[in-house]
């Protein structure tokens, strides 16, 4: 400081001017990259139960017709917030029914099939079920519909 500056009228509000700005320009940085860890973790979240799912319809459709199992799905409160979804099955005779996709605003990200055996996910109304954030429980059964066997989803309440 300057000797005629003691009462730091000058000095200080300058320090001050000079401080705001340091954090003006940080902050936006710092919360993008929070922003973007959250971002990835819901991502990788929903991913990871997406393949957990697979697993499961993999493990009914091997299994054979009859087996059933109830399988609960926990999306975090992030995916709502980054417009994430998962999307199983599909219409009997699109290959939307063959998939699992993992979606952000709409636009599939992460697709995944069950391979071992190949098996159509199907809903008896015959649409899509779209997962959002929460906890969601399923029951998976293979049947025979249609000629074929398919694994059947649906929610239990």
């Amino acid at each position: 400081m300057k000797s005629w500056d003691r009462r730091a009228l000058e000095g200080l509000p300058l320090r001050l001017l000079i401080m705001s700005l340091l954090i003006s320009l940080t902050v936006p940085v710092v919360m993008g990259s929070v922003e973007s860890y959250d971002r990835s973790t819901a991502r990788s979240a929903m991913v990871s139960e997406a393949e957990r799912f697979v697993g499961v319809v993999e493990e009914v459709m091997s299994s054979g017709e009859g087996n059933r199992r109830i399988v609960s799905v926990f999306l975090p409160q992030d995916v709502d917030r980054f417009h994430y979804a998962i999307e199983i099955g599909g219409a009997m005779g699109t290959t939307s029914s063959l998939t699992v996709r993992c979606t952000c605003d709409g636009m599939p990200f992460t697709t995944l099939a069950p391979e071992s055996p190949p098996a159509r996910m199907v809903l008896l109304g015959g649409t899509m079920l779209r997962l959002e954030g929460g906890e969601h429980t399923l029951a998976v059964e293979c049947v025979h519909m249609q000629e074929r066997m398919v694994a059947v989803v649906e929610v239990v309440e």
